[in-house]
């Protein structure tokens, strides 16, 4: 086995990133590992604009930080490999021309130096891959099946149809933000010109509650798809295909993929009961000046506010506080049914570090060190960090 370096989530694209495409080139100048194992949005390709090709997406990423990409050339040129298995941010590198466009622009010289890898890598006994396919909000109809920017999932179509027109990052990787929170957010940001960013925002997630009616069928396609692709995916790891098909059972199934679903979760019922409470104080105010009765504004006030407070009662936040946990139980029943000694996840930008199961966390965000793992040639794991 080739030692490897391995991290995830740095979340790089032209015009952020660059401190952390900076640390990310000094590590892999002095972190000399025969492999680079990139867990997972690498590239954060859905701020891009819709239309732009995948080659164009890469270049740009890559451009954007010649650090970065000088480290990665000089790695392939000393003989050293690089793997990239990709994150729902980075999803469209699974195509094909993802992969030739990575090669052409670090300049890898041999068809194996350079791997874009479905899903999962195993090395060893290790088991690598970037954790989004057990959050509903970012999961994929079948991990095996083709990019497709009509049935993105929840969290990357936020960020493209909203949150990088609108330039409003700070919401990005913001998944627990709730109606309220975001409000005020916003109000704070853009003062007067909040309502029409708002507005931007309904726009946008009508769309996706309506994209989510309207492509079931592209979803169905994506789904027999990738189950067409699991017997030569097991030959490509040297696994049996009934051990794909049961990892395939144990990802989440994608809030994208229920109308129903969606509505829900962008909140829509208590932005709607909100506005059924505000509607019945109106007539209920309305009525003390004797200008209609009391009775239609105390029911639309009793109507919105009780749906209101039972359903913040009952579930303050829908992303799940405790979706680190949940993706650490994956991590488990992965480790569980494939063997392998050690699961590394990415995506929850929340280190964990237990038996059989490391999270990564992220090298880009929100922690005082950059954390990654370093496994020797016998496969053993050593979680470091580096400063930021």
């Amino acid at each position: 086995m080739e030692s490897c370096l391995v991290l995830s989530d740095t979340h790089l694209s032209p015009d952020h990133g660059q401190a952390t495409g900076a640390a990310l080139a000094r590590l892999l100048t002095e972190t000399p590992c025969e492999e680079v194992i990139l867990a997972g949005d690498i590239f954060d390709l859905s701020l891009e604009r819709p239309g732009v090709s995948v080659t164009e997406m890469v270049t740009r990423a890559l451009h954007g930080h010649p650090e970065f990409q000088r480290a990665l050339a000089d790695h392939l040129a000393r003989g050293g490999h690089l793997t990239l298995v990709p994150g729902n941010h980075d999803a469209p590198l699974i195509n094909g021309e993802g992969e030739q466009a990575l090669r052409r622009a670090i300049g890898s010289q041999g068809d194996n130096q350079v791997t874009i890898s479905r899903w999962f890598a195993r090395r060893g006994p290790v088991h690598v891959e970037h954790g989004h396919l057990y959050d509903p909000d970012n999961s994929f109809a079948h991990p095996l099946a083709d990019h497709d920017p009509r049935t993105e999932p929840l969290g990357t179509a936020m960020m493209r149809r909203f949150v990088s027109p609108n330039d409003a990052y700070f919401f990005a990787h913001a998944h627990r933000t709730t109606p309220a929170s975001g409000l005020r957010q916003a109000v704070e940001k853009w003062g007067f010109g909040a309502p029409l960013v708002i507005a931007r925002y309904f726009i946008a997630a009508f769309g996706m509650v309506g994209d989510a009616a309207l492509h079931k069928g592209t979803r169905a396609d994506e789904r027999a798809q990738g189950d067409a692709r699991i017997d030569q995916r097991a030959r490509e790891l040297d696994l049996e295909p009934g051990l794909l098909r049961q990892l395939v059972a144990l990802t989440s199934d994608p809030t994208h993929e229920s109308a129903a679903r969606t509505f829900l979760r962008l909140y829509f019922d208590r932005i709607f009961a909100a506005c059924t409470l505000a509607t019945g104080v109106g007539l209920v105010t309305a009525a003390g000046l004797g200008v209609v009765g009391p009775s239609a504004g105390l029911l639309a006030s009793a109507i919105g506010g009780g749906y209101l407070a039972q359903s913040v009662l009952r579930e303050k936040n829908r992303y799940g506080a405790s979706i680190v946990e949940d993706i650490g139980h994956a991590a488990s029943l992965v480790r569980e049914a494939t063997g392998a000694e050690l699961v590394v996840f990415g995506h929850t930008h929340v280190p964990v570090v237990s038996t059989g199961y490391v999270n990564l966390g992220s090298f880009g965000y929100g922690h005082p060190t950059r954390p990654y793992l370093v496994l020797d040639h016998q496969g053993r794991p050593s979680v470091q960090h580096a400063p930021r």
